[in-house]
């Protein structure tokens, strides 16, 4: 099994860039400390169009070097996206770099005095000023103590983060949440994890009533979809994934339960959480929630399997109307179209051959008469 925890990489059948982007180091002073971060541009990065922006964070003693065996480059080579991955400041009692999440026990918490939000906020400014940033397309995700600092940053700086993921962390112990948004959240974390317990964690809430409490934060529907994730190759995990739709404003709450899943990012073949997250962040960008209009739900279902795709994709939907016809397009995400066809309304599931497909990310879309956007998603093609 491949995953961060192992620091092996995966081999690239997953995801196909025709070229690769750069990471760049910054050193600046902020708040009167030294800090650094790393800035990678993507390999199709057109300063001519918006371009969205992630923060990748690192866990508790982690450095920003080692955080990069995640393999975020590979998703947006071909996703085409910024990501900032910066470093935590070295807390001087524990000795090991960590985030001012609000993550502690026995009434202690790291690096309480760094302003770490701040510091976040900047490097999203910095980026701007230099890039063609989608302001509507800033997201953050993080891996144990980055985890519960991007929870932190739904909390707290949702007046510019469109939608965050959280792997093996939670909202921290000490923080008092109030976000003023709605704020699309996805997380992951495994039954067996041994350093932020599935039941019973010692440094923030439970990674079910952290799920709990974006969902009814979000207004999203009590009962969730469920499905479990097909196995590519044998292990011994089991990936459940819950997913809690029509929140306001068109969000949705989405969480990975990894039974018998450890402290770790997995990156295999069975599931790849770089992939995973930044198909949920694609679905959701800012919206100005104090004058917008709450999102109709779209008039066309979509169920796409199996993700990945090898050589056959299925196409299940509902809702189309006789009278109306609605096209499929499908899109590498370089922008070039690779099927346009209309969906019958006489049949339920449409089987597309993807064996001469490249092996990559792809984003779909249904639209209407009127050219409108119904349906829209993302799926991978594996070979």
């Amino acid at each position: 099994m491949k995953k961060y925890l192992l620091l092996i990489m995966l081999p690239l059948c997953m995801l196909t860039a025709k070229a690769t982007g750069h990471y760049y180091l910054h050193t600046w002073t902020y708040g009167g400390l030294s800090r650094e971060y790393y800035l990678y541009i993507p390999a199709h990065y057109d300063s001519t169009k918006p371009t969205p922006v992630v923060l990748v964070l690192h866990g508790l003693g982690d450095t920003i070097s080692n955080f990069k065996s995640i393999n975020m480059n590979l998703v947006a080579d071909t996703a085409n996206f910024i990501f900032a991955m910066p470093q935590a400041i070295t807390d001087p009692l524990a000795g090991a770099s960590a985030w001012n999440s609000g993550a502690g026990e026995f009434g202690f918490t790291l690096n309480s005095n760094v302003d770490d939000v701040g510091f976040l906020n900047a490097i999203l400014d910095s980026t701007a000023a230099y890039y063609n940033v989608d302001q509507t397309r800033l997201y953050s995700t993080g891996f144990s103590m980055g985890g519960f600092m991007t929870n932190r940053l739904g909390c707290e700086l949702n007046n510019r983060i469109a939608a965050i993921a959280s792997v093996s962390g939670t909202i921290g112990t000490y923080l008092t949440c109030s976000p003023t948004r709605v704020v699309p959240a996805c997380h992951f974390h495994g039954t067996a994890d041994q350093v932020v317990a599935y039941t019973g964690d010692m440094f923030g809430n439970d990674p079910e009533q952290l799920v709990a409490y974006w969902r009814s934060h979000d207004g999203c529907d009590s009962i969730p979809v469920i499905d479990t994730l097909p196995k590519l190759v044998p292990d011994t995990l089991t990936f459940i994934h819950y997913t809690y739709p029509n929140g306001k404003f068109g969000s949705d709450v989405e969480f990975y339960k990894v039974v018998n899943g450890t402290h770790e990012w997995i990156y295999e073949q069975n599931m790849n959480y770089s992939v995973a997250i930044w198909q949920f962040f694609y679905k959701h960008k800012w919206v100005d929630q104090t004058t917008a209009v709450n999102e109709v739900p779209a008039t066309v279902e979509l169920k796409v399997f199996p993700n990945p795709a090898n050589d056959l994709l299925n196409i299940e939907f509902n809702g189309l109307s006789s009278n109306t016809r609605q096209q499929l397009v499908i899109t590498d995400l370089t922008g070039r179209v690779v099927l346009r066809s209309e969906l019958p309304v006489n049949q339920s599931i449409q089987q597309i051959d993807t064996r001469n497909w490249a092996a990559g990310s792809y984003t779909y879309n249904v639209k209407g008469n009127d050219n409108a956007v119904v349906a829209r998603g993302m799926f991978v093609v594996a070979h």
